[in-house]
């Protein structure tokens, strides 16, 4: 693998002009077929085969309407009733052709219509009602994730990481033109296959960060070259370092694409949409790196190299005999504050996003809260029984219920609306739905019910689809490492990873913690399938960043691999964390409310995998192992391919020893 893509290397460093005219050619093709043949995102999120849905489809036969509806709601000040405005809700009516609901106190009510025309909307607001509409009606409240903020932040961080404007410029330029080329080709596929909504913001989110992450690292090893070996040609260093670093991105890649594209095993739509749109920005993203790099390092020649590095150096080989020195006190600590971080997620509550999970500035949420003031709060979460009983009373005197509405009889199947006393996202709503359905002679569906639904549907897949994700993994590094213990300690170092990133989620978002979340509640039914799919893709491009520079050093024969090792690749996941937490930290700032708690699951994520996980219990835990960290079993070394992901098959750069890697050697010892 390293002497194929060593090839590509240098032929993209010698074609450079050619390399970088295609991908120009490539990015204006996908704009061009995004501008004639997309279509509209979706923006329902729902799964096809469940109970309920097929119970809702139903409905939709027998009874007629659909989902297309929502509700203009209007209410009088503070302190006063609607009968002093009739005339301003009979204007109201006439306009939207449609006859009024009205709340017990006279002071809210509502139209449940298929479109509010705005004229009519805002002669009533001029009249003195307070008037807002339903997400079915209105535009989606402001806000949504921009790569602005994560550039600015990447372009920071890089510009200290290399000393150059050049070298720092350079990792932007791949990750934009790739971000380009993934978002219009997403918006052209859109002409084929349905593509949801929150789709191209993960393939923001992850094409940016990935994008920049994969440059740096071949970047790196290119620079680090030309400084230790003046004599090493520029195209012979591009080469080489797309080789070696080139093949740890290409593996680091696949290990992101197949968990993403595993997204498919919860056999949900949305999910599978927004993971293979995320997968195939990691695939153009790892495509750039490992051919646009090298041509783009070919034009800047010699200068890539930038100024001294021996200080930073030091400073990670300081940190890395510090760590091997008390590796046992680390491996604790670090395990105790990740283990502190995951205790929120044993109170981890599931849902799916409702209009009381926008902002409380948007319209939608704003009628939320009135039906919820005027009517109760499980007025905006009714639901569908269907029954060939057509006495309501048995449901009527289930606990939870404050009202049952006849719908009207067909082909022998009566409909009724059931109110819950409680709202939509309540665990008494999901006992009640529970309870009813213990009567197997009620059908029961609805948009509450189908939420419900959807998020015991993901929590059953979600162990499947970690295992998966987990065993692929662990094979995929063992074969790489050919080792273990290594991937062992990957797939264990994860899982403590992921359970701080839920657990800081849940403290923020369902707890309400540091006042992110408006209004606290349930965390996305399907947020922690994906932040598995992402965060476990990112860690393990740490983990090859980091081990595959220690096991390069083993297989050179250094006296100490740990510390020669942490030394080379310490700064690089750094530097990749510390974009990437800008990038999500963006998506928190300015994201919906779909986007943020995943962008903050990630964000939190990242940091503590980077600089706890990587940073901390690696290096230890690696110490620990001592040689066994290498060890495989002769008859599983035979039969697994050698992948050659350090390149052992071409020339290495020169070693050179600081005192602080001998002092950590002794450790290692």
């Amino acid at each position: 693998m390293a002497a194929l893509l060593a090839r590509v290397g240098g032929f993209c460093a010698r074609r450079r002009w050619t390399v970088l005219g295609v991908w120009v050619l490539v990015l204006a093709a996908a704009i061009g077929l995004a501008g004639q043949f997309a279509k509209p995102l979706g923006t329902r999120l729902t799964v096809s085969g469940l109970q309920s849905t097929k119970t809702l489809d139903e409905v939709h036969r027998l009874f007629g309407g659909g989902d297309d509806s929502g509700k203009v709601v209007f209410a009088a000040p503070e302190g006063q009733t609607l009968a002093g405005y009739r005339p301003a809700v009979a204007a109201l009516g006439t306009a939207l052709k449609a006859k009024p609901t009205l709340s017990p106190g006279g002071r809210i009510g509502y139209f449940t219509v298929a479109a509010a025309p705005g004229p009519a909307i805002d002669r009533a607001r001029t009249a003195g009602l307070r008037v807002e509409e339903s997400s079915e009606l209105a535009a989606p409240p402001a806000g949504s994730s921009t790569p602005v903020a994560g550039l600015l932040i990447a372009f920071v961080v890089l510009l200290i990481t290399f000393g150059s404007l050049r070298a720092a410029g350079l990792p932007l330029l791949t990750a934009v033109l790739g971000l380009g080329v993934s978002l219009e080709g997403l918006h052209a596929l859109t002409a084929l296959v349905s593509v949801n909504s929150v789709a191209p913001t993960l393939a923001i989110l992850l094409g940016l960060a990935v994008g920049i992450d994969y440059a740096l690292f071949l970047i790196d090893r290119h620079r680090r070259q030309l400084r230790a070996d003046h004599d090493l040609g520029v195209r012979e260093s591009i080469a080489l370092a797309t080789g070696t670093a080139g093949t740890a991105v290409f593996f680091a890649a696949l290990t992101v694409i197949i968990a993403l594209a595993g997204l498919a095993v919860a056999r949900v739509g949305f999910l599978t949409e927004m993971g293979l749109a995320a997968a195939g920005a990691v695939l153009v993203a790892m495509l750039m790196a490992l051919t646009l790099t090298p041509a783009l390092l070919s034009f800047l020649g010699r200068g890539a190299a930038g100024r001294n590095f021996r200080p930073r150096m030091r400073v990670a080989s300081r940190w890395a005999a510090l760590v091997i020195r008390h590796r046992a006190v680390a491996v604790v600590l670090s395990v105790l504050v990740l283990g502190v971080l995951a205790v929120p997620v044993f109170s981890m509550r599931l849902g799916l996003p409702d209009d009381g999970s926008d902002p409380a500035p948007a319209t939608d949420r704003k009628a939320y809260d009135l039906v919820a003031e005027g009517f109760g709060a499980g007025a905006n979460g009714p639901l569908l029984v269907l029954t060939r009983d057509r006495n309501p009373a048995r449901i009527a005197a289930m606990p939870d219920v404050a009202e049952v509405m006849p719908g009207g009889v067909r082909e022998g199947q009566a409909l009724f609306t059931v109110v819950p006393e409680s709202g939509p996202e309540s665990a008494a709503t999901a006992t009640l739905v529970a309870r009813l359905r213990n009567d197997k002679s009620l059908l029961v569906t609805g948009q509450t019910a189908v939420a419900i639904d959807i998020s015991a549907h993901l929590r059953q897949a979600l162990p499947l689809y970690l295992a998966l994700v987990a065993g692929f993994a662990f094979l995929l590094l063992m074969v790489v490492f050919r080792s273990l213990l290594i991937p062992l300690k990957a797939v264990l170092s994860f899982l403590l990873s992921l359970g701080a990133a839920l657990g800081c989620t849940v403290a923020m978002f369902q707890w309400g913690w540091f006042g992110l979340a408006d209004p606290p509640g349930p965390l996305l039914s399907f947020l922690p399938t994906i932040v598995i799919g992402v965060l476990f893709g990112l860690s393990m491009d740490y983990e090859m960043f980091l081990v595959s520079g220690m096991h390069e050093e083993h297989r050179r024969g250094s006296a100490a691999p740990v510390a020669d090792g942490f030394g080379r690749g310490a700064k690089v996941v750094t530097a990749a964390g510390l974009i990437m937490i800008g990038v999500f930290g963006g998506g928190v700032a300015g994201g919906d409310p779909v986007v943020r708690p995943i962008a903050l699951a990630l964000a939190a994520g990242v940091l503590v995998d980077a600089f706890v996980v990587r940073l901390v219990l690696v290096p230890a835990v690696i110490s620990l192992f001592g040689r066994a960290a290498w060890w495989l079993p002769r008859g599983l070394a035979r039969v697994i391919p050698s992948t050659d992901v350090e390149g052992a098959a071409l020339n290495a750069e020169p070693a050179a020893a600081s005192p602080e890697q001998a002092m950590a050697a002794h450790h290692e010892r």
